[in-house]
């Protein structure tokens, strides 16, 4: 009985520290004093699909201007999750973001979980949770703030690779965890087809590495577990074909081909791109501090030193497969990133409980340590302070690109008893369009649903009285203004009094 209470009171105390940790966290990722505008990359073109899903119904086909998308091919478990979000809150940038934001703070709290378990130190699984939540390539952009696929795939594919870091221990793995392992990497592979596997890659250097052939992992209950887990994927791509033909030619240039063998969309970047980005350009806190992740398997002892040679393997494999791929944009490091803070944290640790001297291997006395950690925890901190810095400067500015403030711009609008506005706006090329603006078709949609008539120009029309004119296309802003227009706000955006000759509609 008192065992059972002591364990009891072990768990309360994980689970009010963990509790603690993630409203920090999430204080920290997700609240500004104003809500961001959805971003104009991945973003504004995964709202345009949730939200036409959430006035159409539900559907296996995700669609723009509601007809099936054949440039955003991945399958629709994030739409799906962004729609049930609309459907219970509204439709909104929040809503949008909010499996997101759920899939991170899960993502958090299995890092913790893991560490806790692998150490036996709270402050250890602590620093690893602390670690991740400041690390900009996490919380940033295509990560925990915005409503992309990055942050789901993150938590399923670190979920996956956690329970198979129980089973590659065990000599005949039970089948609820084989059920679970394979749920877990069916989620990932419906979240991002391909990426949602990639991270496997890791779990087979770690066998070689601990000396086991691969064949004593091969094992048929695992054949089974993977061969279940590939099968939701599989049927989805049959019946995604059969109800709009073209699907998977789409699929194997946009998620396979192209992305491995060609750089899409002129993404390419040199093979060291990700140690660059990772380790230099601030995408994980502590930057060039990780670099000593890999002294965590020398100085771990036991379980703790399983664990870190496993992280350590987990985000070289990650790193390794989207190195080697043409395209290269830096969400694609992101599942590797809870498994470097997994070895970050249990290095620190371990080389605080053993510090051995080269000459006798005694311990070093603590006060021989008090300067290097004085300077470990300098360093931290200011790395710590570099992320927070990132986060309440650089993010925010990012998130306000001219067209993101088409919502501020149709509300103001709307206030104002406008039903009926023509907005010039170039657009992009891009998607096989000439005036692409999905953030403009977002709110566009957004205040169709209001009452509100809303038309897309490509250049300024002729004068003429009676209609509404807006922009927020900097190309445009002095010609609204010549018009006797007006700026809304700090926007940057003008509207004036016109007619206008409709030549698309949105």
């Amino acid at each position: 009985m008192v065992f059972g209470r002591g364990v009891a009171r072990d768990r309360f105390a994980d689970g009010l520290l963990l509790g603690g940790l993630l409203g920090a966290g999430a204080l920290f990722m997700f609240v500004d004093r104003e809500i961001p505008p959805i971003i104009v990359w991945d973003e504004s073109r995964l709202a345009v699909n949730a939200l036409e899903m959430y006035q159409r119904g539900w559907s296996l086909v995700t669609t723009y201007r509601f007809v099936p998308d054949l440039w955003n091919t991945k399958p629709p478990l994030m739409i799906w999750l962004m729609n049930a979000a609309m459907q219970a809150f509204g439709p909104s940038e929040l809503a949008l973001r909010l499996p997101a934001m759920a899939a991170a703070l899960g993502t958090l709290a299995m890092v913790f979980a893991f560490v806790r378990h692998a150490t036996g130190s709270r402050a250890t699984a602590s620093l690893a949770l602390v670690l991740l939540a400041t690390s900009v390539g996490f919380y940033g952009e295509h990560g925990a703030r915005t409503a992309d696929y990055d942050a789901l795939l993150c938590f399923f594919t670190t979920a996956y690779l956690a329970v198979l870091f129980a089973l590659v221990h065990q000599p005949r793995p039970g089948w609820p965890m084989l059920c679970a392992c394979a749920a877990l990497i069916a989620a990932a592979t419906l979240t991002k087809t391909i990426a949602g596997v990639v991270p496997g890659i890791g779990v087979a250097a770690y066998v070689v590495l601990q000396r086991r052939p691969l064949r004593d992992f091969a094992t048929p209950r695992i054949a089974v577990m993977l061969a279940v887990a590939l099968m939701p994927i599989t049927l989805f791509y049959g019946v995604r074909e059969f109800v709009a033909p073209g699907y998977i030619h789409a699929v194997i240039y946009n998620d396979a081909i192209g992305r491995i063998a060609a750089h899409l969309e002129l993404h390419a970047n040199p093979p060291w791109y990700y140690l660059h980005a990772v380790f230099v350009a601030g995408l994980f806190s502590t930057g060039p501090l990780a670099l000593l992740a890999p002294f965590a398997v020398r100085v771990a002892n036991g379980r703790a030193r399983q664990a870190a040679l496993f992280a350590l393997c987990c985000f070289g494999g990650q790193l390794f497969a989207v190195s080697i791929m043409v395209t290269k944009l830096f969400q694609y490091i992101l599942p590797g990133l809870p498994w470097l803070a997994i070895a970050c944290a249990i290095g620190v640790d371990a080389l605080v409980r053993r510090v051995p001297v080269a000459a006798h291997g005694r311990m070093i006395p603590h006060k021989d340590l008090a300067l290097p950690a004085v300077l470990l925890l300098a360093t931290t901190v200011i790395v710590i302070a570099q992320s927070a810095a990132i986060r309440y400067d650089l993010l925010w500015q990012r998130a306000f690109y001219p067209q993101a403030r088409y919502g501020e711009v149709l509300s103001a609008l709307h206030k104002q008893g406008v039903r009926h506005v023509a907005v010039i706006e170039a657009g992009m090329v891009m998607a096989g369009e000439t005036h692409y603006a999905p953030q403009l078709r977002y709110y566009t949609l957004i205040w169709q649903q209001r009452g509100m008539t809303i038309d897309q120009l490509d250049g300024v029309p002729n004068r003429a009285a009676g209609m509404t004119i807006a922009t927020c296309d900097p190309d445009f802003v002095s010609a609204v203004l010549a018009r006797d227009g007006t700026r809304i706000g700090q926007t940057g955006c003008a509207i004036a009094r016109d007619a206008v000759t409709v030549h698309r509609a949105l």
